[in-house]
């Protein structure tokens, strides 16, 4: 008979920053290590410690105690410190696919520099996980995975519930979409089920008897895991004694103290296949009753999502690909400042941070270091833009200006960019005179042209004179005054990664501005957009005949749960525009397109009332909560922006809202024009269908998920790169996008006010609304392009030799129909790298021009080198250069 072996585990799961701010947490985060090295250096029986599977741990002690390095990296090589994968647990939906990406490769080069990673794919309290992490995982060269959430439902204070939803065994198989399948270890009762183990003989019989119980209930092997430890908790100083107290008490188990590697070997060579369940997908505790997903920390604290998908495209779409461009100018790729980049945002991506569910001391230095990271990206953007710029050869005729792009398709963009002229430098002339010089200059105009001397359309702004300044490589700062103008202008046949130059040529102000024609009618040769008078619209897709109506009413509705879970008040007061007058007027009417401005005012509650603070105080549970809305009720404004260009093949939307009301939800209402079963979203490097119904013991009368860039139902894309909460509903027939919600706690465990979640700030959503006919596979690609940012740049004067061509395509590859394009960087040895995700349904071919090797997500290369790649439905293919 096999003997059952109690594997205990020593770990601290480490929320960096939570419901106390970093600096907090970093200084019980030292005392716990010096503890931990003391233990493992000198206590019999306790062997080693597991860093909660982050990188990011050890590198904030190290901060403060910089001599321990050597010693940290001895205790690692000896196997008893267990460190990586990830440099930090971040949130899954909320952060991109090459977020994650990078996440992992950069946890496991810095583990790899202390000596070894723990070779286990470790997300023990990420809120949900997205479909495609087993074949992340595979490609990384794991093959388990170990996770809390997302089978069985996790509930106030980490309380594992005893429901039919529960998995039947705490190990099953986890397949990806494209058949990548993993050993799933499931937390079946948390992470904390051997924790504060009792040396006292009676206390201890009275723990192990119940917590064996618990976990042989789930094991489908005599391997049995006891995770010793949990949130921020101090390392037991006393297990080694512990444990020889349940030897003695349980002769007929083998008590050992453990790690992952260990186990997870333990684990696979006493495995049943054959009794295993295989789940599939993204695990988002479908099976419960709806009330502790966490779903709705998508929209807690909007504005930090703003700020992070704006910089992850910042940093994946203009950063990497620009700096891979710049390399035929003679720069060096700046993979170490690219580095320091993506993990200043990774600190951010902390599943505790960018859900917003923390206090606010922790959101306040959030921005702060959103601000950071975008001026150390957009640092990187312009030096190897303006490097590239340096160089490029260009006619003699006008102002060149070079466009940036890496959508991965050809691209039609309306780009702004300030174009300065007439500078006059202080070394030409007395400082003090140089504005009232320019002043007798006349104002300008431009007429904008392709190198080939095409016609660009283009809407011109003078700016005035302004101050500026150089900052030459080898002299000291070059100051000057300059006339400067906004140019916004439309360029067609962007490369689909590269850049193109095109002029700007000085020509007199005339007096052709089109006039507002007061016609509130969008329309252009792919859609017409009539407005109906209570501000919502139609669109009809020219092309396909489709239209749907209705679209754009708001509704406000009170919320009275926290940082994680939206509850709707007791009262379930709604209010929305449909019966409003909003005042409409065309705010820009010229040569590029038109824009439409409604603004609306709603009368709502200023709050939850009075009975809503002592719910919070006496730490009634969301779901179970019943204040109403406040009877006080306040002037709510709601400004939007309908925008259509002469090319654009989407209605853009931006809503413009002044917050200074508590305690609600705003949602945009979009008719999606036919009933539906599922709807498709997508998400990370997939896109994924979801039932509109839900399972039948959902209790939770709310139903809402996450997105990445898209979520399509019926015959409308919304397309958002900041917008990740939506709803649809049973029927298919409506979409409810989430613009804002308002909320005054973190929720969980305890009675922690968190006022700023209440977002008392202006916020600017914007999303894009197109129509499609349900056979559109390129729907993917087409909003992938679309989310991309551009980056233009006036060239600089400069004496450098002028090598390279004025428009360049990088993208030496043919995709098919459902290849999404996903990154172009360099590997660390310098050879380029391109990625793919698969959405269709049948294998597609990927043609290259120049050979190159299939790679894994660690850029490790297998394989010949070829110029033809046949590409599974969902996989995720990964390219390097030969």
């Amino acid at each position: 008979m096999t003997r059952k072996k109690a594997h205990i585990i020593s770990h601290s799961h480490w929320d960096r920053e939570w419901f106390l701010p970093l600096e907090s947490l970093r200084f019980r985060l030292v005392t716990l290590m010096d503890e931990v090295e003391d233990l493992l250096d000198k206590e019999a029986g306790f062997n080693h410690f597991h860093m909660d599977g982050q990188m990011i741990m050890l590198e904030d002690y190290l901060a403060v105690k910089p001599a321990k390095r050597e010693k940290m990296k001895q205790l690692v090589a000896d196997g008893k410190l267990r460190i990586g994968p990830w440099y930090m647990l971040q949130d899954a939906f909320l952060t991109s696919g090459e977020a994650n990406i990078r996440n992992l490769q950069y946890g496991l080069e810095m583990a790899e520099e202390f000596g070894q990673a723990e070779k286990i794919g470790y997300f023990p309290d990420t809120f949900g996980l997205y479909g495609q992490a087993p074949q992340l995982m595979r490609q990384a060269g794991f093959d388990t995975v170990v996770f809390g959430r997302g089978v069985n439902p996790t509930g106030f204070n980490n309380q594992v519930f005893d429901s039919a939803f529960a998995s039947k065994y705490s190990e099953m198989f986890w397949e990806s979409p494209d058949g990548s399948k993993v050993l799933g270890i499931l937390l079946a009762n948390w992470y904390s089920n051997g924790n504060e183990i009792p040396t006292d003989k009676e206390a201890a019989k009275n723990f192990w008897d119940k917590k064996l119980a618990d976990v042989e209930r789930f094991a489908s092997t005599d391997e049995w895991l006891f995770m010793n430890g949990c949130d921020h908790q101090p390392v037991q100083t006393d297990l080694a004694e512990a444990l020889e107290v349940a030897r003695e008490l349980y002769p007929e188990i083998d008590f050992i103290h453990s790690h992952f590697e260990k186990y997870q070997d333990a684990v696979k060579a006493g495995l049943e296949p054959e009794k295993l369940q295989t789940v599939h997908g993204e695990l988002t505790s479908q099976q419960s009753d709806g009330w502790s997903t966490l779903a709705n920390t998508a929209s807690s604290r909007i504005y930090l999502k703003q700020a992070n998908a704006k910089i992850e495209r910042l940093l994946e779409r203009l950063a990497e690909p620009i700096s891979v461009m710049a390399t035929e100018a003679g720069v060096s790729y700046p993979h170490e400042y690219l580095a320091f980049a993506w993990k200043l945002l990774m600190e951010n991506q902390i599943h505790d941070s960018i859900t917003g569910c923390s206090l606010d001391e922790v959101h306040r230095e959030m921005e702060a270091r959103f601000e950071k990271v975008e001026q150390t990206t957009m640092a990187i953007i312009q030096n190897v833009a303006r490097k590239i710029t340096e160089q490029i050869a260009t006619n003699d005729a006008g102002i060149p200006i070079t466009v940036f792009h890496a959508g991965g398709v050809e691209a039609t963009r309306t780009v702004e960019l300030e174009l300065e002229t007439d500078a006059i430098h202080f070394s030409e002339m007395h400082f003090e005179l140089i504005p009232d010089e320019l002043a007798k200059l006349p104002e300008q105009s431009f007429r904008m042209e392709t190198s080939n001397g095409e016609e660009i359309p283009v809407v011109v702004e003078s700016l005035g004179i302004h101050f500026n300044y150089d900052l030459p490589e080898r002299k000291f700062r070059d100051s000057y005054f300059a006339r400067k103008y906004k140019l916004t202008f439309t360029v067609e046949h962007l490369p689909a990664v590269g850049y193109q130059t095109i002029y700007a040529h000085p020509v007199a102000v005339s007096d052709d501005e089109k006039e507002l024609t007061g016609d509130l009618e969008l329309e252009n040769r792919y859609l017409k957009v009539e407005i109906a008078p209570n501000g919502t619209y139609s669109i009809l897709d020219k092309e396909t005949a489709v239209e749907v109506a209705g679209l754009g009413a708001y509704e406000d509705v009170g919320d009275i749960g926290n940082e994680y879970m939206f509850k709707e008040t007791g009262d379930n007061l709604r209010i929305n525009t449909y019966n409003s007058k909003p005042e409409i007027r065309v705010l820009r009417e010229d040569k590029l397109g038109k824009t439409i401005e409604m603004k609306h005012e709603i009368e709502i509650p200023v709050s939850a009332s009075a009975t809503f603070a002592e719910e919070k105080r006496r730490l009634v549970w969301h779901p179970d909560r019943t204040s109403h809305r406040s009877d006080n009720r306040t002037t709510f404004k709601i400004t939007t922006e309908l925008t259509l260009n002469k090319h654009d093949k989407q209605l853009t939307v931006r809503v413009k809202l002044d917050n200074q009301v508590d305690d609600h939800r705003l949602r945009v209402l979009l008719p999606t024009g036919k009933q539906t079963e599922t709807h498709q979203a997508g998400s990370v490097f997939e896109v994924v269908t979801r039932a509109n119904k839900q399972v039948e013991e959902w209790t939770n009368p709310a139903n809402d998920n996450r997105k990445q860039g898209f979520v399509t139902s019926g015959n409308i894309v919304v397309a958002s790169l900041d917008l990740p909460e939506y709803e649809v509903s049973e029927q298919g027939d409506r979409l409810e996008l989430t613009l804002l919600r308002a909320v005054s706690e973190i929720g969980d465990w305890g009675d922690f006010p968190a006022y700023e979640a209440e977002c008392h700030r202006e916020i600017t959503a914007e999303f894009h609304v197109f129509l499609t006919d349900e056979s559109n596979v390129n729907v993917p690609a087409q909003v992938n392009a679309l989310l991309t940012p551009t980056f233009a740049i006036q060239h600089p004067l400069s004496s450098k030799e002028k090598i390279l061509a004025d428009t360049k395509d990088f993208a030496k590859w043919k995709v098919a129909d459902g290849l999404v394009f996903s990154a172009f960087k360099l590997a660390k040895d310098n050879q380029p790298i391109i990625r793919f995700y698969q959405t269709a349904s049948e294998p597609k071919l990927l043609n290259t021009v120049n050979l190159w090797r299939k790679s894994t997500i660690l850029e490790e290369t297998a394989g010949d080198a070829k110029n033809q790649f046949t590409v599974k439905p969902n996989e995720i293919i990964t390219l390097k250069g030969v």
